[in-house]
């Protein structure tokens, strides 16, 4: 492939990862500190670009490059910030959680796909008091911040309230794309045995963890609705024509991992979950096709129970309920 063939591909990987509600012009004009009229030169192919330039937009787009040139590496190429307990803020996380998403939902169409390990973490944002205790959770045990090492949880702590406009925004950004996502009936447990562990060493009295699992029964019920009707739901919103498109299977043999895939107009991204609270993405073709792939392959040895298979619906979520009932049972008892 002659070189400039070469900038036209190289361009063309750039236009897929820019937003469709931003200037494609504008963003490689900036990034390279250039004139509007010297990037359209180097987007037709009339000026060949220098290698720092290619560099800069490599860099900013993660684009592989030995990929555009047909060099076989069998390395694919990921971005993503790890947070750790230095220099990562959990207020900044959750803000580029709601940035994400509201990218995705600017594109049409668009899907989210979603292999679920445990509850899809972006539903805990549409409950402010799990939101709370999740963010907790994260910053205690997680994140290991030495102020937080003994600190207690507390649905009264007013210092939450703060994001509940955020929270709320997530949730209905989410709410408002269309989806597809794969469960187990094991996706709750860990947010049940969280509450009996913070319960047993002392760090969330008895009455806040039985309005948690109240709460998270109150989300299970949620879901169930988005299920039967195959509509994805704001907070209390009731179904109706027009809403974005939900269907939910439920896989008793594969345990999901948290992989995230999102079909974007013609576009492409897979998100990898590391490391409990950490997401890495890829544009990469071959790897967004292989995952699509492995999502269509568990897909069909999967149950159906988003506005078909009532009876199954109806058990699965009834077992959940029976989960979470039993996690009250022994919080009562302790």
């Amino acid at each position: 492939m002659e070189s400039m063939q070469l900038q036209q591909t190289f361009f063309q990987q750039i236009k897929e990862r820019i937003a469709p509600n931003k200037s494609f012009v504008d963003e490689v004009a900036d990034l390279l500190n250039i004139s509007n009229d010297s990037a359209y030169r180097r987007i037709r192919g009339e000026k060949q670009m220098s290698f720092e330039e290619i560099k800069t937009l490599a860099a900013h787009f993660k684009i592989s490059v030995d990929q555009l040139l047909h060099l076989q590496t069998d390395s694919f190429i990921f971005s993503g910030r790890i947070a750790n307990n230095t220099d990562f803020k959990y207020d900044e996380w959750q803000k580029s959680v709601l940035i994400n998403l509201q990218t995705i939902a600017n594109f049409s169409p668009s899907h989210y796909y979603y292999l679920a390990k445990e509850i899809p973490f972006l539903y805990y944002f549409m409950i402010p008091e799990i939101a709370a205790f999740k963010s907790y959770f994260f910053l205690k045990s997680i994140l290991f911040y030495e102020d937080w090492k003994t600190a207690k949880f507390s649905l009264n702590d007013v210092s939450y309230d703060q994001y509940h406009e955020l929270w709320r925004k997530i949730s209905d950004t989410y709410a408002s794309i269309p989806g597809t996502e794969i469960w187990s009936i094991e996706n709750i447990t860990s947010t049940i045995h969280q509450v009996e562990f913070y319960h047993v060493t002392g760090s969330l009295n008895t009455e806040d963890a039985l309005i948690l699992l109240d709460k998270l029964e109150e989300l299970i019920n949620h879901i169930e609705k988005q299920a039967e009707h195959g509509v994805k739901l704001k907070y209390n919103q009731k179904p109706s024509k027009g809403l974005a498109t939900y269907k939910l299977y439920v896989n008793e043999l594969i345990m999901g991992d948290n992989m995230q895939f999102m079909e974007l107009g013609d576009k492409q991204v897979t998100y990898i979950n590391h490391s409990v609270l950490n997401f890495i993405l890829t544009h990469d073709l071959a790897f967004n096709n292989y995952t699509k792939k492995t999502f269509d392959i568990i897909t069909q040895k999967s149950t159906p129970i988003s506005e078909v298979n009532e009876r199954e619906r109806l058990l699965f979520f009834n077992r959940l309920r029976t989960k979470v009932q039993v996690g009250k049972n022994k919080l009562q008892v302790s």
